[in-house]
């Protein structure tokens, strides 16, 4: 066998062992499939610790450069190194006051997450706006539902009779059929993914 044909069908024959493996754990339970769990949890978890320290590096170099918007960068090191920090000290067994997270959490984390979802109520204003002009019927339907579904999440819903009626009709037929519709889709999908890579139609893990 040609060594071209041999590094491709290795992991093939590796990648399909282990799938069968790890399948075969839901019809009987076994040590090795556990195993091999914990094998790609390490693996995972080595891949997160080298994006990180890639990221880090990244803006270490941006602020030795004085690059453009260098001290954004320092912000996030300055950031990410103290999440890291209070996220290790407890492994370390020494103590972390609770009110520093609870501080934190409350006055970094929630204002910036309220922040960025008022940006993406923006960014959805303009994105109708542009559907509007494409597609006029079709974004007028889903404007109105908008609508009364803000209508409803305000103070004078109570105003409107029928209202929550009709919310919860909405809920529970249309929008519940179109979750499970994406849900059955997105199960197929993932379905005949797993499927090519097992037969080695799509093979990710190969370096092309």
């Amino acid at each position: 066998m040609p060594v071209s044909d041999a590094r491709r069908w290795f992991p093939l024959l590796i990648a399909l062992a282990a799938g069968v493996i790890v399948l075969a754990a839901y019809v009987q339970p076994n040590a090795l499939s556990d195993g091999l769990l914990q094998i790609a949890a390490l693996v995972v978890t080595g891949g997160l610790l080298l994006g990180v320290l890639n990221v880090l590096n990244t803006h270490r170099r941006r602020i030795a450069d004085r690059a453009a918007d260098w001290p954004y960068s320092l912000v996030l090191m300055v950031a990410l190194l103290a999440t890291f920090t209070l996220g290790l000290l407890p492994s370390l067994g020494l103590p972390v006051m609770a009110a520093v997270t609870g501080e934190v959490l409350r006055y970094v984390y929630q204002p910036l997450a309220g922040s960025l979802l008022a940006l993406l109520t923006f960014f959805a204003l303009r994105a109708a706006w542009r559907a509007l002009q494409v597609r006029p019927r079709e974004a007028s339907l889903i404007l109105g539902v908008a609508v009364i579904f803000l209508l409803a999440s305000g103070p004078w819903a109570a105003l409107m009779p029928g209202l929550r009626a009709t919310l919860d009709w909405i809920e529970a037929y249309p929008v519940l059929g179109v979750a499970r519709g994406l849900l059955l889709g997105v199960g197929i999908g993932a379905l005949v993914a797993s499927t090519r890579v097992l037969l080695g139609l799509d093979q990710p893990y190969l370096d092309r």
